[in-house]
């Protein structure tokens, strides 16, 4: 414009009247407003500035910090104004959801403005923070670090494992060259201001000079620079000094400098590659389980160490197992045609390796494309063939082998279809075994006068008045053979269905054919496979040398217990505690699970034993410590038998039945009663007390048939009787000393479940006395405390000295009398008690030293821990029971038993039975999945213990979710139950019937061997698949092998031809 405009006058109108001129407050605190917000805009243009601007000057930092907090000031709400807005409020209680969900509620959270792009003031140098996740987590970054954590290979997989709470620190190596001024460093970041002086340099520099960020004053240039190369090599990871908070990251960087320092350590490496599976779980966030991708990419990991192991590995046994971990990895990551060339090669180099071998049947047993009964069958035979000629009467190991071989080979046949086929190889190995006849040993496998016994027909081992081949053998084989057997009439199906109908046909066949037939026997012609011949088995059966069969015996019993689906009765050898944990032998009597579970119990958030309910005994694939007490349990408390007579066919049955009876009666296996006793007071009850006479008639010293019979008749309310036959065991003059505490103790237990405690003490006292001292004490009406201190003494000076002396199964005894001791008598008071109850710490305390001097010793793992952890959970049990008792202890007590026996069922039920109510955290999940459902402790038993969890606490998607980790497993993705069981659930309900036919598919692909697997197309699935869907199965069935009663096309064409004729 110019001057004259300028100078122009303005029209004054009414409607142009100027404003009136606020008041001065106003115009000062909108002058405040104004400098704040150009503040703020300025410090945000320095956030996102690598060279940060300072020119301005201490006084106006002053100035505008005081102005800044007169306005906050001058802003504060009255109390009124608070209360009324409700922003903010106080909570003394806190969200118990915050630690469920692991953060807190974001939309409770007011959002916050953040000054200097995420940097914090009074930090070491420039860190960030950085928002990653789902969640609100925050992490400490470096300057110069940006992005997400995954983004960006700047951290090796090893280091981003332990990435919470870490904090590396970097060892600088000293330079050669000269440096100028104070600093060890040459900068080579150029100034863009070099016109300003030195003075103003050093003032603008963001990294020497006074920094509001830092309250230690001049940060230090080091302390901001670019640290990404830290981790570019195995070598720096390996020197950085581990961060004692993190104990992943720490094992990680121990681990590899172990290997790095000594590459022939092959355990080092093992662990290693097993300290992968814990980075995986850690590299899941927000709790999930690894994806398919991420379990890829720790595969290939993995195998990338063990081939470098491989190639330091010294002799054969390393070779060996690092090749079976080889091959696990890599079939993963390798396709069908790649394995199974890797795997002709690892036959090749170790053939006779033993492990090697078991892993190549699973590979050959599981691959559907490849599949034949006749070769899986025929490998089997191969293996026991080669190990009996390299088997000597010294090789106890090879014989143990042979025993799982057969073991093997016997579950495959009957998962078949072939059921009479496997009963019959064990029918005639038991002959073998144990009802041999006094004949010389020929230089042949098997005697040629068995091969005329078999073809007899002769009763046999498992059949009614069966003598055995000694008995033919004494009689010169005159022995007639038993009446024809007729067939059972087979039900008409009620579905007019072909399929349908063919599947429950089908069925019932298979129920009658679980064991052989003989020739003249109803319907045998109609079936050749019912009549077993001689040359049908002899290429299977196990003869054992005459010198070694005391040796392996309770082996081959175990064995055959486990064919049978019951638990072992002896656990003697390791083999049978790796079969335990194989998917391809451990089965349960019942099919399925998920329909048998029983409803989730009511609570009603207390602690009242009689408002929560019980834990649940009764488990599936149950695995425990088998003992008198668990085999002959009271009414509360665990069984390591279930009943089976009602579950499993009725010929099957009675063969188990009969078998164990000949094995005790028949053939003088004695320590075998007691578990035969338990068999027939489950599924026999009204024949248990003539059982139990004419085993104690047979073996008078057998003191677990006293304990097992006397705590029958006292469950049934004859508690004379069950006084009466403990005394009688305790008269018996050549007890041993060990003996005689079991029996007390048993004694005690008895009169501490009447809620007598004074009476449970006289027991426990009286074994400190002789004979007719203990008869009058035990009329007395308390025990004196001379008595107590005498009988304390006793107890734990046998206990500690049996320790020292390697007899730890002796040494428990005398704990678990010493321990029951304590809580009759003690008075801590560091536990609530009430009068029925005792002093549940200092029993306790007595189990807990035996447990550490265990574990001292390297026996933390031994049967005898296990029970006497078992008699201590029995011990809390009871005292929760009685009256009030404190959660956590028990909970911490139950804890430290699963850390030790994570695969025993009774601690995980009573953990998850007091767990159930706590919803705040859920601890049953977090402990299945840190400490028992990883390797090496995974296995059948504790995925169904988690799937059972599931069903009961759970809803559907997370017991799907059960399902899905446990068949995902290596642990149990190749067991049909699983998968019949996975199948079933999703077609019963509504929202998941969908999947059910995919799952189907994964389940043959899985089990190509299982017959049970394929009859779910036409028992569960036959109205979601058509007819040639249907067909198909029954031709790929058909095609690998699998046994098939009636024809399938067959049987729906004369179906057809009936009905036309009826309508006819």
């Amino acid at each position: 414009m110019s001057s004259k405009e300028k100078a122009s006058a303005v029209p004054k109108f009414s409607s142009f009247k100027p404003k009136p001129k606020p008041p001065q407050d106003q115009v000062k605190e909108e002058n405040e407003s104004k400098r704040a917000k150009d503040y703020e805009h300025r410090s945000s243009r320095r956030g996102h500035s690598h060279r940060p601007d300072r020119s301005h000057s201490t006084l106006d930092e002053s100035h505008r910090s005081t102005s800044s907090s007169q306005l906050k000031l001058s802003q504060r709400p009255t109390p009124q104004a608070h209360d009324r807005d409700a922003v903010f409020g106080y909570d003394k209680r806190g969200d118990p959801l915050i630690r469920r969900y692991g953060s807190n509620d974001r939309h409770n959270v007011p959002e916050y403005r953040r000054f200097g792009l995420g940097r914090i003031l009074g930090v070491d140098g420039f860190m960030r923070i950085d928002r990653s996740g789902t969640r609100d987590e925050f992490f400490l970054r470096g300057y110069h670090d940006s992005g997400s954590l995954l983004s960006g290979d700047r951290k090796s997989i090893l280091a981003k494992g332990g990435r919470l709470k870490s904090r590396p620190v970097r060892v600088r190596h000293e330079r050669s060259q000269t440096v100028p001024g104070s600093e060890d460093f040459i900068s080579i970041r150029s100034s863009k201001k070099r016109k300003r002086g030195d003075k103003e340099l050093e003032e603008s520099s963001g990294e020497e000079g006074p920094s509001y960020r830092s309250i230690h004053g001049k940060s230090k240039a080091h302390e901001h620079s670019d640290s990404d190369l830290e981790y570019d090599s195995d070598s720096s990871l390996a020197s950085t000094t581990p961060d004692e908070g993190d104990p992943v990251k720490s094992k990680s960087i121990e681990l590899s400098r172990q290997v790095r320092d000594h590459p022939d350590d092959i355990d080092a490496w093992l662990q290693l590659v097993d300290h992968q599976d814990t980075l995986l779980r850690i590299s899941a966030d927000d709790g999930r389980h690894p994806t398919a991708a991420e379990v890829k990419s720790f595969a290939d990991i993995k195998l990338s160490m063990l081939e470098q192991a491989y190639s330091h590995a010294v002799d054969n046994l390393q070779r060996e197992k690092l090749e079976v971990r080889i091959m696990r990895e890599g079939s993963k990551i390798w396709d069908y045609k790649t394995l199974s060339k890797k795997w002709d090669e690892a036959m090749k180099k170790h053939a006779t390796s033993f492990e090697i071998w078991k892993a190549y049947t699973s590979f050959q047993q599981t691959s559907l494309s490849t599949f034949q009964y006749d070769n899986i069958k025929q490998i089997h035979i191969s293996r026991l063939r080669w190990l009996e000629e390299e088997a000597t009467a010294d090789s106890l190991q090879l014989y143990e082998q042979m025993i799982y071989v057969f073991l093997r080979a016997t579950r495959f046949i009957a998962d078949a279809g072939y059921g009479e086929l496997a009963t019959a190889a064990w029918q005639a190995t038991l002959e073998l075994t144990f009802a041999r006849p006094p004949i010389e040993q020929s230089e042949g496998r098997i005697p040629s006068s068995f091969q005329d016994f078999w073809e007899s027909e002769v009763t046999r081992i498992g059949e009614q008045s069966s003598q055995g081949w000694a008995a033919f053998e004494r009689n010169g084989g005159t022995e007639e053979p038993p009446e024809p057997k007729t067939s059972n009439a087979a039900i008409p199906p009620s579905s007019r269905g072909g399929c349908k109908a063919w599947s429950a046909i089908e069925q019932q066949k298979a129920r009658n054919a679980t064991v052989p037939a003989r020739t003249m026997d109803d319907g045998a012609e109609d079936d050749p496979f019912r009549v077993i011949m001689f040359a049908d088995i002899q290429d299977l059966l196990l003869y054992f040398p005459t010198e070694v069969i005391p040796r392996v015996q309770r082996h081959l019993i175990d064995a055959l217990l486990i064919f049978c689906r019951l638990p072992p009765a002896f656990c003697s050898s390791d083999v049978i505690q790796d079969a335990l944990q194989d998917d391809f032998l451990v089965r349960s009597s019942e099919q399925t699970f998920t329909e048998a579970s029983p409803k989730p119990l009511e609570s009603t958030g207390g602690f009242d034993e009689h408002t929560s309910g019980p834990p649940q005994f009764s488990h599936d694939h149950s695995q425990m410590a088998v003992t008198p007490e668990t085999l002959f349990p009271m009414p509360r408390w665990f069984r390591s038998t279930k009943r089976i007579r009602d579950v499993i066919p009725g010929d099957q049955y009675h063969w188990i039945s009969i078998t164990l009876k000949q094995l005790v009666r028949t053939f003088g296996v004695r320590e075998l009663a007691p578990y035969y006793l338990a068999f027939e007071s489950i599924n026999e009850p009204e024949n248990e007390k003539k059982t139990a006479k004419a085993l104690l008639k047979q073996d008078h010293m057998n003191i677990d048939l006293y304990l097992g019979y006397s705590t029958l008749e006292w469950v049934k309310g004859n508690k004379a009787v069950a006084r009466s036959v403990l005394g009688a065991a305790l008269g018996l003059q050549t007890i041993s000393t060990h003996d005689r505490f079991r029996l007390g103790i048993a004694s005690a237990w008895m009169e501490l479940e009447e809620s007598n405690l004074t009476k449970s003490t006289l027991q426990l006292c009286s074994l400190s006395e002789d004979s007719p001292s203990a008869t009058l004490m035990l009329e007395s009406s308390t025990a004196s405390s001379a008595q107590i201190l005498k009988t304390r003494q006793l107890l734990a000076s046998n206990r500690d000295y049996l320790l020292s002396s390697g007899e730890e199964d002796h040494a428990v005894v005398y704990a678990e009398g010493l321990a029951l001791l304590e809580y009759l008598t003690r008075q801590s008071n560091n536990e609530p008690s009430s009068g029925s109850q005792g002093d549940i710490w200092s029993a306790i305390s007595s189990i807990s030293v035996c447990s550490h001097e265990l574990a001292s010793r390297g026996l933390g793992g031994s049967p005898a821990h296990e029970r006497l952890l078992q008699f201590a959970a029995r011990l809390l049990y009871y005292h929760t029971r009685q009256g009030p008792f404190r959660p956590g202890f028990l909970r911490e007590q139950l804890t430290r038993y699963i850390n030790f026996f994570p695969q025993n069922t009774i601690f995980l039920s009573l953990f998850a039975w007091r767990e159930a109510r706590l919803s705040i955290d859920d601890r049953v999940r977090s402990i299945l999945d840190k400490v028992v459902l990883v390797e090496p402790h995974d296995c059948v038993s504790s995925r169904v213990f988690a799937i059972q969890h599931e069903i009961q606490t759970g809803n559907v998607h997370s017991t799907r979710a059960a399902f899905g980790h446990a068949l995902e497993s290596e642990a149990c993705k190749n067991h049909p139950g699983l998968w019949v069981s996975y199948i079933r659930f999703c077609h019963d309900r509504k929202e998941l019937r969908s999947k059910a036919k995919d799952l189907f598919y994964r389940a043959i692909q899985s089990c190509p061997w299982s017959k049970d697997v394929f009859m779910e197309a036409f028992i569960t699935l036959v109205r979601e698949m058509d007819s040639s869907e249907l067909k198909s199965v029954y031709h790929t069935l058909c095609e690998k092998g699998l046994r098939v009663h009636v024809e399938m096309e067959e049987f729906v064409d004369n179906g057809r031809r009936e009905q036309k004729e009826t309508r006819r």
